[in-house]
């Protein structure tokens, strides 16, 4: 037979899931670590709730246990990033040339390629690390202008290497090894 507590949870389940879990899935991408954390919600949820002790404030109980499973989830995730000073640390480990050394050459000589407009706006705010406003600013344009021609030089570069490359990402998300599928798209 089961007790008042675990019809309690259930109820709780049945009508904070679907919320809870859109909620979990919009701060982290990935599903299985969305289950994962909506189900600890719940165990948490189901060991304190005699700890809970206004019952018409549920909801937002919830979704704060929610909200501090989701910082432990990124804590735990940034341990596992290798940091820049430890490079050394990890020797062979690393292979010399990265994927961003890869493009490099190829990122620079495809914006030459733009139109003028896209290309000096990108150039300004990821090279010379202006922001937009700066820029719109310097050469007497609207900022909404800068907007679009950076929008649209990012979506054209964007285009350009998913035709002219693949790109094969880990577990993270983060980009492992880039293969060029035309040996003519190389820029290097």
């Amino acid at each position: 037979m089961k007790s008042e507590k675990d019809i309690d949870i259930n109820e709780l389940y049945q009508s904070f899931r679907k919320p809870l879990y859109r909620f979990i899935s919009y701060k982290v991408s990935d599903t299985y670590s969305a289950e994962e954390i909506l189900n600890d919600v719940f165990f948490k949820a189901s060991t304190s709730i005699e700890s809970l002790k206004e019952k018409t404030k549920l909801q937002s109980w919830l979704f704060k246990i929610a909200s501090n499973l989701i910082i432990d989830y990124y804590r735990k995730r940034k341990d596992k990033y290798v940091d820049i000073n430890d490079y050394e640390s990890v020797g062979e480990e690393l292979q010399d040339e990265t994927v961003f050394d890869e493009l490099n050459c190829c990122v620079e000589n495809y914006i030459n390629k733009l139109p003028k407009q896209y290309a000096d706006s990108l150039k300004a705010v990821y090279f010379d690390e202006l922001t937009q406003k700066e820029y719109a600013e310097h050469n007497n344009i609207k900022l909404s202008t800068v907007k679009s021609q950076v929008k649209r030089g990012k979506e054209s570069m964007k285009s350009f290497f998913e035709s002219c490359c693949t790109f094969e990402k880990d577990k993270f998300d983060n980009m492992v090894q880039c293969k060029s599928n035309d040996t003519s798209c190389r820029g290097c």
